[in-house]
């Protein structure tokens, strides 16, 4: 099984590639370069693994919510590579993804996983480990501090241990968040994609290429699927 994963949704650029039961990976934080990045790091990954883009299997990617530019990145470059091999889709969030990474340590048994979501929100899931795979607890969201402290409270007893993820548990923490421990880990990374879409993949958990859209979580952005992509091109 090859399996390509790509994520571009926060300040975090990776590419990895499962291959030859080997994990092959790329990733630099990179403001504002994801575009001239990604594509370049997936290459990179298929030349060094010796794989050919006909060989691989299922592409996964990062399906957000995080920047709105980077999330449409990954899933143009998912969409194409997908629909030009003929190959399923796995969409991952990037707050699974996070949650996915910090349940792979000796870790509690819950995970608030937040990004950053600018103009005073944060991007929430809350996580419960179920073996190493996270279990959702409530649907993503974008919150104020204020109500996501609130969401916190009503799915996590206070005595519950917590492991935290994500650019988002500092504007929590601001907030009034009373969690002393730093988060596991920053942003999501491919690694994580890649062994999510491993066991999505065992689940019969893919999608196609038209319908692996992005997670905005923001009503205001939309997203065209590709059989409308290119109706904007010829002016309809």
């Amino acid at each position: 099984m090859n399996i390509l994963a790509l994520d571009t949704a926060t300040e975090n650029c990776s590419a990895a590639l499962w291959a030859g039961e080997r994990l092959y990976l790329r990733e630099e934080v990179a403001l504002q370069k994801h575009a001239e990045l990604i594509l370049n790091m997936a290459d990179s990954l298929l030349k060094e693994s010796r794989t050919e883009r006909s060989a691989l299997d299922v592409i996964a990617f990062d399906c957000g919510p995080g920047s709105f530019t980077g999330v449409r990145i990954a899933t143009a470059a998912a969409q194409g590579l997908a629909l030009g091999l003929n190959l399923p889709v796995i969409p991952v969030t990037s707050l699974e993804a996070m949650a996915w990474s910090a349940f792979q340590d000796p870790a509690p048994e819950f995970c608030i996983s937040a990004v950053d979501a600018r103009m005073g929100e944060v991007y929430l899931g809350i996580y419960r480990r179920s073996g190493f795979s996270p279990r959702p607890l409530c649907p993503p969201a974008v919150l104020k501090p204020e109500a996501a402290l609130e969401m916190i409270g009503a799915k996590l007893p206070d005595g519950d241990a917590v492991t935290l993820a994500g650019t988002g548990i500092d504007v929590l923490k601001a907030h009034g968040l009373n969690k002393k421990s730093t988060p596991a880990v920053l942003y999501p990374s491919a690694r994580a994609i890649v062994e999510l879409g491993l066991y999505r993949i065992r689940e019969g958990q893919t999608v196609s290429a038209a319908e692996a859209l992005p997670v905005y979580l923001r009503n205001e952005v939309t997203w065209k699927k590709l059989s409308e992509q290119g109706k904007v091109h010829q002016g309809v």
